[in-house]
């Protein structure tokens, strides 16, 4: 008899043990949850409207012309050149590229040479600019010519562009290379393209 009550007892208490761990969280469970419906937002902030003035032009100061009509050296007087540009013979393109290789690292070479405090002051011109140069390689009737000229220039690794002009018979489209500072240089070019495209082209002041 008493070994039963015993039983029962213990049984009771492990019951018991039971129901305190598990029900609460079994109850709780169950809870509704309640979303907070508070805004989380923060309030508008105080800001000063700015009101800003349209840019004005200021005085003395010219318009930069189009595009199209920039670094156009004023030589109105050449001839137009019938120029055939055939595909540049790899030897060519190679002399030339070799050229402008050599011109580039003589004037990195002097460059660094020169030290920051013993830079020489630029010659400039009455507008307060240094003075430049280009080469008019030659002035072309077909645009299509120019534009392939320019682009065979370019792969030569010169600096190399087309400007259209107006003329009795129609627009004629020159083809340039610059601009440059190192007239010297120029002249170097000149002389190897004249040899090697069959032109006489022009070193002329170049104009921003």
């Amino acid at each position: 008899m008493r070994e039963s009550v015993k039983h029962r007892l213990i049984g009771a208490a492990v019951l018991t043990a039971v129901a305190v761990l598990f029900l609460p969280s079994f109850f709780k469970d169950r809870q509704q949850y309640q979303v907070n419906t508070e805004s989380q937002i923060p309030g508008r902030p105080s800001i000063t409207a700015v009101d800003f003035n349209e840019p004005a032009q200021p005085e003395g100061i010219e318009s930069a012309p189009a595009p199209e009509a920039m670094f156009v050296p004023e030589n109105n007087e050449v001839p137009v050149t019938e120029l055939a540009v055939p595909p540049a013979e790899t030897a060519d393109v190679q002399s030339a590229q070799q050229m402008a290789s050599s011109l580039k690292a003589s004037a990195a070479a002097a460059s660094s040479a020169t030290k920051a405090d013993q830079v020489p002051a630029l010659p400039l011109n009455a507008q307060g600019l240094p003075d430049a140069w280009v080469i008019q390689v030659a002035s072309l009737s077909s645009q299509d010519g120019a534009n392939k000229l320019r682009d065979q220039l370019q792969a030569e690794g010169h600096k190399a562009y087309v400007r259209a002009a107006p003329s009795a018979n129609g627009n004629i489209y020159r083809v340039f290379i610059g601009p440059r500072q190192d007239k010297a240089q120029l002249q170097a070019i000149k002389t190897q393209l004249d040899k090697r495209l069959k032109v006489n082209s022009l070193v002329l002041p170049f104009k921003p």
